[in-house]
Parts: C-alpha cells; structure tokens; sequence
C-alpha cells in the first residue's frame, strides 16, 4: 500500500496551487453561467412554445392522385390547425410571393404522381419571401414524409405501378394514418433548462480536461527523471501508476462534487431525484475518464507532445460528445461515433437523471462507463509496460 502517499502527494500539489484550484472549480461555474443564461431563451422549459397559423399557397399540376392528396387531405385538412391553404394558379402564386403578400408557397409538378410511386426523384417546388422561418421547414418536412411514405405503403400493399398507371394502395385515410402520427410525451418525464444542460456537459468536459492535464503530469516526471527518483524509494512500477491514478481519481470526484454541488447552489440546477444515481454515475465517468487518459498518454514520450494533442482530443470528443451545441443537432455520423466516447455517454445518463430516470434505469450506462474504464486501463497498462521491458532490457 506503498503508493497512497503518492497519491496524498499529488493531492497536496493541487491544493496548494491556487491557479490550478480555479481551473478545476471556479472555470467550470464561470462558463455554465455563461452558457446557462446566454441559451436560457432556446432551450428553457418555462414556456410552452407555440406555432402560429400560417398561410399556404398551392398550386396543383399533378395528373394523378397523389398531388390532391397531399394538398387536400395532408394540408388542407390534416394540418388545418397549423396551416391555411389557398389555391393559386402558378403565375398568381409567383406575383404574390414577389409582392410578399404571401410568404411560402408550392407548385406541385405535372409528374408527382408517377415520380413518388415509381420511386424517381419527386418534383415539388417551394417557393418564399427571404428567411421565412420555420414555415419552410414544416412545409418541405411534410412533402419529404410524404413523398417517402407513399412507396413504402405501395410495397406493403404489394402495389406494383405499370407503364405510369396508378394503382391505389390505400385511401387517403389510411395513408394520412400512416404520414401522421401522434406520440405522446410520458407526462412523468420532466424537460431539461439550459442551466441544467450545461452544468451537465461542462461538468463533463472539465473532467476530461483534468483527466488528461493529470496524465500529463506524469509524463513530465518521466521527462525530469522525477520517476526514477521515486523507483529507488522501493515504489513499484504498478504501485506507481496505481499512486497517479488514484491521486487523479480523487481529484476528478472533488471536482465533480463542487460541480455538482455548486450548479445547485448558484443556479438552481436540479441534476434529478436519484442521488445514488449521480454518485454512481459520476463514478463511472471518473473511471472510464482516467483509464481514457493512461492510455492515451502511453503512446507519447513528451509531455508537451501530449499536451497539445491532449488539448485538441479534448475538444474534438467535447464536440462530438455534446459539450459545445446539443448532440441532436449534429449530423447523423457524428452522433453514431459519439455513442462510444466516455463523455457522451456520461452526459446523455445525467441529462436523462435530470428528466427523471432512476439508478435502475441507468445500470447499463454505468456498467458501460466502467467497462470502457477498466478496458482503456488495461490496454494503456500493457502498453508502458511493454514499452519499459523493451527500455530497460
């Protein structure tokens, strides 16, 4: 148990070192302040966020169904309670766009019909006044969901057109059932502010930064020969390491207490009602955090060399794992590669404490976390000791 005044050692450092005491507690406060009341407008849950009625030009070209399908059934009717539908001939609709008398419209081409349900590339054009807003975007959604449904429907109802003639798949009520569909938000579950969201992701990123700031550390004793000065005091190779690690572990869940506890403090953030969840997931992030640091730190010799590599990873898996902007609005390759960084994972389980999930609900979460934890702990293990053999045989 030699390597606990190692530990005690490293902790002693940090204390002492007020600058570094700022950085792991104060920054972290400082910039979900920041965030929480520069975002507050865009993601709080205070306020119900409503759609006003738009107008919506129509123009319908198409020889088939299709067309008077999606501009009688899907909006016109369907979609009354959001969207007024006005018919227009394409010369009309054209002069009042330009006169901004109306502000979207669409023009339905001749082919719809025959395009959507042969699987060619449907033709629907949109028309607008500069940044119409969201109107646009309900508008061409529709026409997508739409366009996309109707082949689907062909083949479940084993539909096959020929030659350009139509085959019916279904009614228009059943096809309206299926393009629009209602799903209902579990009325337990509770919605996360922007205060909450940030004190999450930041949290989150200052403990990867402190994980691999503490990774550099040791590669710097190396660097300065500090580390040999410790192996003649009898300290193993693995009570080394173990020493480091457990120094950083205790620092990364000191930090992640003032966090925490600070965010509640200050801004009122509620991180949820599962208080063994937070503890234990917390812990699991702090694991897969520092096994993410060891091992990466084992494949540079220099600590400046892992410094700024350290520092640009760090920014690179903030971004990807949702510390920056919210992860729904990245694109979708980007989402798929987040799932198995460390800080995603720990950030998607607080966000989904803070909206009311249990420890139970969250037991795969941790296993994961600590999982990877140990993995990147082992492989990064291996590597210095390999390295080593080969060093000093």
């Amino acid at each position: 148990m030699t390597f606990w005044w190692l530990a005690w050692k490293d902790l002693l450092i940090i204390i002492r070192d007020k600058k570094a005491l700022l950085t792991l507690i104060a920054m972290p406060l400082l910039l979900i302040s920041i965030l929480g009341a520069a975002f507050g407008d865009m993601m709080g849950g205070d306020e119900d966020v409503t759609i006003k009625k738009f107008n919506l030009g129509i123009v319908n070209l198409d020889k088939g169904q299709l067309g008077g399908i999606l501009s009688e059934e899907v909006f016109n009717k369907d979609l009354s309670d959001q969207i007024k539908v006005t018919y227009y001939q394409e010369k009309d609709l054209l002069e009042k766009i330009n006169n901004h008398k109306l502000s979207i419209g669409i023009v339905i081409d001749e082919d719809f019909t025959e395009t959507v349900t042969t699987g060619k590339e449907a033709k629907v054009k949109v028309y607008t006044v500069p940044d119409p807003g969201i109107k646009s975007i309900i508008v061409t959604t529709v026409i997508e969901q739409f366009a996309q449904m109707i082949p689907l429907e062909a083949m479940a109802n084993g539909a096959q057109p020929v030659q350009g003639e139509i085959q019916e798949t279904s009614s228009s009520d059943e096809l309206n059932q299926s393009l629009l569909q209602e799903t209902t938000v579990n009325p337990n579950t509770e919605t996360v502010g922007s205060f909450q969201y940030y004190a999450a992701a930041m949290g989150v990123m200052f403990l990867l930064m402190t994980a691999v700031q503490g990774v550099s550390t040791m590669i710097l004793e190396k660097e300065q020969e500090v580390y040999k000065r410790l192996l003649l005091s009898n300290l193993t190779y693995l009570e080394y390491l173990l020493g480091k690690m457990l120094g950083l572990f205790i620092i990364c869940l000191t930090q992640a207490f003032f966090i925490i506890l600070g965010t509640k403090l200050l801004f009122g953030v509620d991180w949820g009602k599962s208080v063994a969840g937070i503890i234990i997931m917390t812990f699991a992030f702090v694991v897969s955090t520092c096994g993410l640091g060891v091992l990466a730190g084992s494949f540079f010799k220099t600590e400046k060399a892992f410094g700024v590599a350290g520092m640009l990873g760090t920014q690179i898996f903030a971004a990807l794992g949702g510390s920056m902007v919210p992860i729904y609005v990245l694109p979708d390759a980007f989402v798929a590669a987040a799932k198995v960084l460390p800080n995603s994972l720990a950030l998607q389980t607080y966000l989904d404490l803070m909206t009311g999930s249990s420890l139970l609900d969250i037991i795969p979460a941790i296993s994961s976390a600590i999982a990877l934890g140990v993995i990147f702990f082992v492989l990064g293990l291996f590597r210095l000791s390999s390295e080593r053999r080969r060093k000093y045989a």
